[in-house]
């Protein structure tokens, strides 16, 4: 019998005299949070929790109200590994109605670059992030909300954790379909006030991926972050694909260089030994005929006559040249032998070639992808410029076309301007081409008013208008906007001098 007091086992818990399980909630503890939301850490039955509540300011807005009933809502039809999870929505006592949600113990995406992980950590970040992306896709729900501060690592086992779906938005959805977003990470379309769909989180998804694996990817973060939707990836399976590629180009790359370095090198050898051998064989002359010594040339110090027939000889497929003796020999084949490696001179001005032609490809791509970005920019801006044109038609005010002509002269003229701030940042050889497409929208967008609208009254005199509370409001109006217009005009005629 062996006496090893090591086979008896001494494992469990430690005791605690403050062991306490509650059904409540409890050990409340508030969280950093911004927006328009609280949160909470507490725990309830031995497991923690984060509690998300409406901040008291804005918790009596319907806005807001439905904001939180619409996450909740959009949340608990997900059940991912790479999404926080939602439990229910419940009044929480001493608080507020809120959404009891997974307890999350990680830091930021941010944080976890600042730590600076591996290469192959960073790797499967961006794989467990676009997995959670394609999985809301294909649930038809658009996150809208993409950044490093709504994606959660845990500090156990680097798991990635997608939160904060308080903008996102489902086709099941027929309200709070406004335009939101992050500004440094929204897409172009978002910015510009357009339809959004799964492309508009892929675009996002470029930028964090630009950031977590930096000179990488660079193919595919190109084509996430295209300005036009239409030539992105259109699902993340496809993004997927194109980093599976990526990475199995980069493993096969230095064994295909290896390759193309062994070709080169035999292929060298090869030229140089064929060379070789053709210039050690003895020359003879040719001893047919008589006449073959007439058809000896020497070369020494010959004349203007000579130099030409040997220039003659050279090309021709019938000479040789015996470098030896300094002659050319009719009536034999020619073997021209070129050396296989160019000079030095020849490659590096081939180089700088190459450098220069594919600096200007890269000018010209980056000139359109400005512009495209211009484009966008400005049908946002034109729209917003036009909106009091529209308030003032749709108002129950007393109308004239005056007024109304003076409006549309001010948002001709405020978008004229924002015209040239635009134009003036861009490369010149796009300027014309933003130009000529800002002027067609503004005409377009002036003319849609007379299509649009009925026609309203010339501005009423005193005997049209008796009423001075009413004729007196539309004179002052009238005038205040034509003076504004005025100055329009004259800031707009500065900028046009100052950008061609």
């Amino acid at each position: 019998m062996i006496d090893n007091t090591d086979d008896i086992s001494t494992s469990g818990f430690v005791p605690s005299s403050g062991y306490v399980v509650s059904g409540r909630f409890s050990e409340f503890l508030e969280l950093p949070s911004r927006g328009y939301c609280r949160l909470f850490k507490a725990q309830r039955n031995g497991q923690w929790f984060t509690l998300k509540t409406l901040k008291p300011e804005v918790a009596n807005d319907p806005v807001y109200q439905g904001m939180l009933e619409k996450e909740f809502d959009l949340m608990m039809q997900l059940n991912h590994p790479n999404i926080v999870r939602v439990y229910s929505r419940e009044e929480i006592p001493g608080i507020a109605l809120g959404i009891v949600m997974e307890y999350v113990d990680g830091r930021t995406l941010g944080e976890f670059l600042s730590e600076n992980p591996s290469r192959s950590v960073r790797e499967s970040v961006a794989r467990q992030l676009l997995e959670a992306i394609g999985y809301c896709h294909g649930k038809l729900i658009i996150h809208r909300d993409l950044k490093p501060s709504n994606v959660l690592v845990t500090y156990n086992g680097n798991r990635v954790k997608l939160i904060d779906f308080g903008l996102s938005d489902s086709d099941h959805y027929a309200v709070l379909k406004e335009p939101a977003f992050t500004k440094a990470y929204a897409a172009p379309e978002q910015l510009a006030g357009e339809e959004v769909d799964n492309r508009t989180d892929l675009y996002a998804y470029g930028l964090i991926l630009k950031q977590l694996i930096p000179n990488r990817y660079g193919r595919v973060v190109r084509k996430c972050l295209q300005p036009r939707k239409e030539k992105r990836y259109s699902a993340a399976e496809e993004v997927a694909e194109a980093m599976a590629s990526c990475r199995k180009w980069r493993r096969v790359m230095p064994w295909g260089m290896v390759a193309m370095a062994v070709i080169a090198v035999l292929s060298v050898f090869s030229l140089l030994h064929f060379s070789k051998g053709e210039t050690t064989e003895p020359m003879q002359p040719s001893v047919e005929s008589p006449s073959s010594v007439r058809d000896t040339v020497f070369l020494a110090e010959p004349s203007q006559t000579q130099a030409a027939e040997s220039a003659h000889n050279r090309t021709s497929s019938h000479a040789y040249e015996d470098n030896s003796s300094g002659t050319y020999v009719k009536d034999k084949p020619l073997t021209t032998v070129s050396n296989p490696v160019d000079p030095p001179a020849v490659v590096a001005r081939r180089q700088r070639t190459d450098s220069i032609l594919n600096a200007r490809e890269q000018e010209k791509d980056q000139a359109q992808k400005d512009l495209d970005i211009a484009i966008y920019n400005f049908k946002f801006t034109i729209d917003s410029m036009f909106k009091p044109v529209d308030l003032y038609v749709k108002s129950d005010e007393v109308k004239t076309s005056n007024i109304l002509r003076d409006l549309i002269y001010i948002a001709e003229y405020k978008a004229k301007i924002r015209e040239c701030q635009i134009r003036s940042r861009l490369p010149k050889s796009k300027r014309n081409s933003f130009f000529n497409y800002a002027n067609d929208q503004i005409g377009a967008k002036k003319k849609s008013y007379t299509q649009k609208y009925p026609p309203i009254p010339q501005y009423p005199n005193e005997q049209q208008v008796r009423e001075p509370e009413i004729y007196q409001p539309i004179l002052e109006q009238s005038k205040k906007y034509r003076e504004e217009g005025r100055r329009l005009y004259k800031e707009w005629m500065e900028l046009m001098r100052k950008v061609k």
